[in-house]
């Protein structure tokens, strides 16, 4: 549904899930919907993330900004 870029242009295509899950884990990450994608698919992925944590398949305490998402980020810093 989606293509998900890395800084560096270095993209993958995957459905709206996943590619939520990877744009969660990049950092400057930008998401682009492919031409069969249905409308608001990037922005549903977009706004999918900013709620995930990234890397959340990994164990252990989670406590530091780079281990957070961006929601939880911006709470923390009263945005």
């Amino acid at each position: 549904m989606v293509t998900v870029l890395d800084r560096c242009n270095s993209g993958a295509d995957g459905c709206e899930h996943h590619a939520a899950r990877m744009l969660a884990s990049l950092d400057r990450g930008r998401v682009y919907p492919l031409p069969d994608a249905p409308p608001g698919a990037a922005i549903r992925v977009f706004q999918a993330a900013d709620g995930i944590r990234p890397f959340c398949w990994l164990d252990g305490p989670r406590t530091r900004p780079s281990q957070l998402s961006h929601a939880e980020n911006r709470a923390r810093n009263g945005r």
